[in-house]
């Protein structure tokens, strides 16, 4: 067996995929590797790669299918009883963990948001959850913090209805189905009977460029009160220094594209788009920036 580690400089997940590869299909890894390294891959080599990725990895299918589903979220989150080799390298590395350590940071930083928000304004607050998925941030943090509180209640909306059907039962589930209402559709569209106090954006700026996340924060801070605060999440720049074959193999398999940012170019995002910057906190890896901040002139 080639020492990979020493060859390559892979981290120790990839090294145990090659490993499995190996004996699996030792095409499929020559592909990745060679592919990694920029070195020529024949089509018949990449097509049958894809299929394989196809039909022995879940994450990568869905992703295949839909890179903005919150079911890989959700599968990064729980993950699987029984994964493939392939599955287990994603749950397995940086950036893989790295999801589920964001859900961890904000549902750690969130409440304190939340109670500066009720200390300051007469302790009501209504949060929008945008591009939500299911919202198990949302679910999470309401029932873990203010199950029996009438006065801070959710909005969950994401285009995606079984999402939104799951969060549902979620809900149910954790007791909190009276505090969170689920709305099927698109967010940049969305007529609220009432704005927001605080609205949360996960994930959706990492594949925009930094004018369309400028122009975004612009169209959401027509949801927000005056005095209300944003939180924001982006994929840093540091993911891709860190896990760099991770965001290959999946790029390369699943088309699945994002633009990494730094604190200062989230910053300034925010300061374009009409925001005040307040601060921000990142997932255990620093593989996610999570900036707050609140409109800094309103119409």
């Amino acid at each position: 067996m080639e020492n990979f580690e020493k060859k390559f400089e892979f981290d120790e997940a990839a090294i145990q995929l090659f490993k499995a590869l190996e004996k699996e299909n030792s095409q499929v890894k020559d592909c990745l590797i060679r592919s990694y390294k920029g070195l020529p891959v024949s089509l018949q080599m990449k097509e049958d790669s894809y299929n394989y990725f196809i039909t022995h990895s879940i994450i990568s299918l869905a992703i295949m299918a839909n890179p903005g589903s919150s079911i890989i979220t959700e599968i990064l989150y729980d993950g699987l009883p029984s994964p493939s080799s392939l599955d287990n390298f994603i749950l397995q590395s940086k950036s893989g963990k790295a999801i589920k350590s964001r859900l961890i940071a904000i549902e750690k930083e969130f409440p304190r948001i939340i109670e500066d928000y009720r200390n300051r304004n007469r302790g009501e607050v209504l949060i929008g959850n945008l591009g939500s998925g299911p919202g198990r941030d949302i679910i999470n943090v309401l029932s873990t913090n203010y199950r029996n509180v009438s006065n801070v209640r959710a909005v969950n909306i994401d285009k995606d209805l079984v999402a939104l059907r799951r969060g549902r039962r979620m809900a149910i589930v954790k007791g909190v189905d009276h505090l969170i209402d689920f709305v099927e559709g698109n967010f940049l569209k969305y007529k609220p009977n009432q704005k927001f106090d605080i609205i949360l954006l996960v994930g959706i700026l990492c594949p925009l460029k930094i004018e369309a996340c400028i122009n975004l924060l612009k169209v959401t801070r027509k949801l927000l009160k005056k005095e209300g605060c944003l939180l924001v999440s982006n994929v840093s720049k540091r993911m891709l220094e860190k896990d760099p074959f991770t965001y290959f193999l999946m790029s390369q398999v699943g088309n699945w594209k994002l633009v990494f940012k730094t604190e200062e170019e989230l910053k300034q995002i925010y300061k374009k788009a009409g925001y005040n910057w307040k601060e921000y906190f990142t997932d255990s890896y620093g593989f996610h920036i999570i900036g707050v901040g609140s409109p800094r002139f309103y119409f």
